[in-house]
């Protein structure tokens, strides 16, 4: 008992802590200074285009240095392909293990070309690079300090994520269970460890550097005392369904565009899709400053109940239709900030039709609107306790649960009724299509023994983050019947599909050890119905 003891503090709980607070601490001041940064810039777009608009024969000049922005970015992006599109379904697609990537070039190229994508006013955020960041430091965490333990690999870089989230909203807690809910869809108490020491060390590193350079670490700084009373809760019910029906609308749009991209536009050059997005967001950001940009000086106005429907309505459609074609052809930014300014939008529409109808007090204005972005949030992603989570902690929401808490419900209600996929999941699901594009997926059956000292031995199969789709199907313990977790010399069989088996074999041999020659893995390869080698 004590030897296991030994082996669980050396093995797992001394790991988990020492790389999640490494991780934490470097996750930490490069946020901070990711942020610092990139809210400089983000003035600099809405400056330009509310001059440029009073002086229009500066147009044509403002046009092309956007179009040179595009160019650099483009030029960057053709260098570090791995920072193209949304950060945070990037993210899932390599915490998942759909995807590879590389830390140095991810983290620098992210900086840079997110940068870019700001000084022009794209409609991308800033919180999906910073969670792309935040993985990217967490591989950098482990190829330096565990360079012999590539089964910490995943594990470490979802802690990096959940702190690059946090960071960037001023949300912990949804940070954690970012880890959850998005990274992985599933619970167990490694990561929740790893997760929360990461997030608590980079929150506390980022509070500090907060203090010392007077720099506001909330996402949203706007407060609310207000409770919506209870004879009004149904009005959460119609937030719910608007935000639902309007969730499934932008999926659906996002793949039309997606599709029309790739198939009539496919021949067009990376390099030059990108120039045309750039110089398309600078004519619309000449036209209104609220067409482009992160999305926080919109939510920020709608907040205070400035905007007239039609108006809200315009933002609506031309900041998804951007949006969408900015992220399919791979410009660097994050889709969350901007989601939370579409559930902005979609509520205020919603209280300005409930109060114009009178059937609402004008100060539940901003309740309402706290409840259509925590309602978009959940059915465009399918996260309904990260909604939640978030509303409380980034939006005042507390002493508004229960409206928020059934606006986010219902709305969960619609998407998963049309079994329509997630947002991020679609954009995830695109991603790991395009990494393995052309190649053809094959079935693997396999038996494996666990080897002594190796990453797997003391834990429960639930804690181990096995390769895409490998499923155990069962244990021959070679210990002591009802001993708890794998043992040395365990017998594992698995059963995956791949598309690059050798990278698969790596993953498990990280986790199991390497065994001792290839004939031993006793594996069979071949289509979904065929017999299974016996040991």
């Amino acid at each position: 008992m004590k030897k296991n003891r030994l082996t669980y503090i050396k093995n797992i709980l001394f790991p988990c802590l020492l790389f999640s607070i490494i991780t934490g601490i470097f996750t930490g001041v490069l946020i901070f200074l990711f942020k610092v940064v990139s809210s400089w810039i983000c003035l600099i777009p809405q400056e330009v285009y509310s001059y440029v608009s009073k002086h229009p024969l500066e147009i044509p000049l403002l046009t092309a240095i956007a179009a040179l922005l595009g160019l650099a970015a483009a030029l960057i992006l053709k260098f570090c392909q791995d920072c193209r599109g949304g950060g945070i379904p990037t993210s899932i697609a390599i915490l998942r293990g759909f995807i590879d990537f590389s830390w140095i070039k991810s983290i620098f190229g992210l900086f840079a070309s997110s940068m870019l994508t700001f000084l022009c006013g794209v409609p991308l955020g800033t919180e999906g690079p910073s969670v792309q960041m935040g993985t990217a430091v967490g591989r950098g965490t482990v190829r330096v300090f565990a360079k012999n333990n590539p089964a910490w690999d995943r594990y470490i870089m979802t802690g990096g994520a959940c702190a690059g989230f946090a960071c960037a909203t001023g949300a912990p807690l949804s940070g954690i269970f970012f880890a959850f809910e998005e990274a992985h869809r599933r619970f167990s108490p490694m990561i929740f460890m790893i997760a929360s020491m990461t997030v608590i060390s980079s929150m506390t590193v980022m509070n500090i550097l907060c203090d010392i350079f007077a720099v506001e670490i909330s996402l949203f700084g706007f407060y609310t005392d207000l409770i919506l009373p209870l004879k009004y809760i149904w009005t959460a019910i119609i937030v719910g369904v608007v935000c639902g029906v309007c969730a499934i609308a932008f999926t659906k749009l996002y793949k039309t565009i997606g599709n029309f991209i790739k198939t009539k536009l496919q021949k067009i050059p990376f390099i030059l899709k990108t120039v045309i997005v750039f110089a398309a967001v600078c004519l619309f950001g000449v036209v209104s400053v609220y067409c482009i940009g992160t999305g926080h000086s919109l939510i920020h106005n709608i907040m205070y109940g400035h905007g007239i429907w039609y108006i809200l309505i315009l933002y609506l459609c031309v900041r998804s239709i951007l949006l969408i074609i900015a992220n399919q052809v791979g410009v660097t930014g994050g889709l969350f900030v901007p989601t939370l300014a579409f559930g902005a939008l979609t509520g205020a529409l919603c209280a300005q039709g409930l109060i114009y109808l009178g059937i609402l007090p004008q100060k539940y204005f901003i309740i309402i609107v706290i409840t259509g972005i925590a309602s978009f949030l959940s059915a465009s992603s399918r996260t309904p306790i990260t909604a939640v989570t978030f509303a409380i902690e980034a939006l005042c929401g507390l002493g508004n649960f229960l409206p928020i808490a059934t606006g986010v419900t219902v709305a969960f209600l619609m998407i998963e009724t049309a079994s329509v996929p997630s947002f991020q999941e679609t954009v995830v699901e695109a991603k790991a299509k395009q990494q393995h594009e052309g190649k053809s997926a094959y079935i693997v059956n396999m038996h494996l023994t666990v080897m002594p000292g190796s990453f797997a031995v003391g834990k429960e199969i639930r804690d181990i983050l096995w390769p895409p789709t490998c499923t155990v199907l069962s244990v021959h313990k070679n210990s002591v019947p009802g001993e708890p977790g794998i043992s040395e010399g365990d017998v594992l069989h698995v059963h995956y599909q791949t598309f690059d088996n050798e990278r698969s074999v790596q993953m498990l041999e990280a986790l199991v050890g390497k065994q001792p020659s290839k004939s031993d893995m006793h594996s069979h390869i071949g289509g979904i119905n065929h017999e299974v080698p016996e040991i």
